[in-house]
């Protein structure tokens, strides 16, 4: 069930929750269900600030991921005693982890949701809160350095809903759109859930995701509105292949977002399903969507649309000046969507701002003649070598042009021997266990310049991705560190007081 708990910006961490609400942070429950979504909506309408953190049920169970905190604390097992007199010296809280159950403790300063409802009066009143006030604090996925909170406004996500999603997908009463996206990420929160509530449409939650349980809702709701990542229409293009599926009729819009989307699936899901994929454009900072391919009614191969209603995007050069149509720059937006700050991070903020107000994307691309947008590769992402820019998403694209691979991705592998190599990470298509590294080699030679072409091909059943479906560089490059873990500095008398107070006594049991 989730939880409300106290700011960590605000100094006191006791569980009265009868001051003032502003100071009461939302958290969510990993797995999403209607809860939220009666969680969400009364936080932000009673004044609260909305966040999300994500826990990791897999390959760190029961794993809290906490960003910046205002306090140094420690978070520990319902049967661990800690040291209580080492961490009150160096004002250290404690709070333990629940034990399942009513009768479980709770976490300080929280009070679990079921408590709310019960106590809450039938008569709802919302409070009058700024425009400029923060409503939603989202996580950006890090895939490029440690995670920012993001802030974001009550009038970003109003004129998010009320201008610019409606120039991109009319969402009518009628409609019924599946949610099937994480609702910690801006994708499926400001692209499904609220444009869904905003509009009176229908918005049909999907717990747990699988492809045959999307196709199956998408039948039995009749669902016409469908805001996905990639690899979602991956397996939907999987389950039509192998004719496992009837291919639903109702749908009207079919939204991709997170990451890129390759030219082979949105061709192929045109083929099959007879519905256009419309490519969309955004970020956690943009409050999501500012543009997508066929808003106009009209669609370009590979491009991510023009700007949306009320978004000015541009194509910056190294200097800061805007690049000529068809010239690649880094991509700068500015709108009444853009995010308000990174949390407690103020040069952080500074950093991503121009001089006139746009804000610095981090991805390349250009525009054509037309307005159209095409993003080419992330900045961060592009590979030098010999003095020539090589951009991993064209290699990408050519690699999955052969009949036989299903995804790929390029990186820059270190290796003590063979020193740094642009190696290719390969999936194959379907059942194909005759794909050979000879082929990849081949079509390369036909397809890329010789600078371009990968040193090296590695097979792989899967590649890592973050929620949204965008591929995790860094653990492909062997660069992922794991951030959860306190690190023992010697000089850092702080570290070590967390570790003295966290000693586990060796009491009964």
């Amino acid at each position: 069930m989730p939880i409300c708990g106290r700011s960590m910006s605000k100094g006191r961490t006791t569980g009265d929750h009868k001051g003032d609400k502003r100071n009461w942070r939302l958290i969510f429950n990993p797995r999403g269900d209607a809860a939220d979504v009666a969680a969400y909506a009364a936080s932000v309408a009673e004044g609260r600030i909305a966040g999300r953190y994500q826990l990791s049920t897999t390959a760190v169970p029961d794993t809290l991921i906490i960003q910046q905190p205002g306090r140094f604390g420690l978070v520990i097992g319902a049967d661990i005693e800690p040291n209580r007199d080492a961490a009150g010296e160096h004002g250290i809280e404690v709070a333990r982890m629940a034990r399942s159950g009513r009768g479980g403790a709770k976490q300080i300063g929280t009070v679990n949701l079921g408590e709310l409802t019960a106590k809450a009066p039938r008569k709802f009143e919302a409070r009058d809160t700024d425009p400029e006030d923060a409503a939603v604090i989202l996580y950006t996925s890090g895939t490029t350095g440690s995670p920012k909170g993001a802030v974001i406004t009550h009038r970003s996500f109003h004129f998010q809903c009320g201008t610019v999603v409606d120039s991109i997908v009319p969402f009518q009463p009628e409609d019924r759109c599946v949610v099937v996206l994480p609702l910690y990420h801006i994708y499926g929160l400001a692209n499904a859930l609220m444009p869904s509530i905003s509009h009176g449409a229908c918005g049909v939650l999907i717990g747990t995701y699988s492809p045959r349980r999307l196709i199956d809702v998408i039948a039995e709701s009749r669902a016409t509105i469908l805001p996905a990542i990639p690899s979602m229409y991956f397996h939907l293009l999987s389950l039509a292949r192998a004719r496992k599926t009837s291919i639903p009729e109702s749908l009207k819009y079919c939204i991709s977002g997170g990451a890129a989307l390759p030219m082979s699936v949105l061709q192929d899901f045109a083929e099959v399903y007879n519905t256009k994929i419309m490519e969309g454009y955004g970020l956690t900072e943009t409050t999501s969507s500012v543009c997508a391919n066929g808003s106009t009614g009209i669609l370009k191969d590979g491009s991510i649309g023009p700007a949306a209603e009320g978004v000015e995007m541009r194509v910056y050069d190294e200097n800061g000046r805007e690049a000529d149509n068809g010239t690649e720059g880094e991509i700068v937006i500015r709108s009444r969507t853009l995010f308000k700050e990174y949390w407690k991070q103020p040069e952080a903020t500074a950093a991503v701002f121009t001089s006139d107000g746009f804000f610095r994307t981090g991805d390349l691309g250009y525009r054509d003649q037309d307005g159209f947008f095409f993003i080419t590769d992330r900045k961060k992402d592009i590979i030098i070598t010999r003095g020539f820019n090589i951009s991993p998403r064209e290699v990408e694209e050519v690699l999955m042009q052969h009949p036989k691979v299903e995804e790929a991705a390029l990186v820059v592998v270190k290796d003590e021997r063979h020193g740094e190599t642009i190696t290719a990470f390969v999936i194959p298509r379907g059942e194909s266990d005759t794909l050979s590294e000879d082929e990849l080699r081949r079509h390369a030679e036909l397809n890329l310049a010789e600078y371009k072409r990968p040193k090296a091909y590695r097979f792989a059943e899967s590649l890592p991705k973050s929620a949204t479906g965008k591929i995790l560089r860094a653990e492909l490059r062997g660069e992922a560190e794991d951030r959860r873990l306190i690190q023992k500095e010697g000089g850092d008398e702080r570290s070590r007081a967390l570790n003295q107070s966290a000693g586990i006594s060796r009491g009964a049991g």
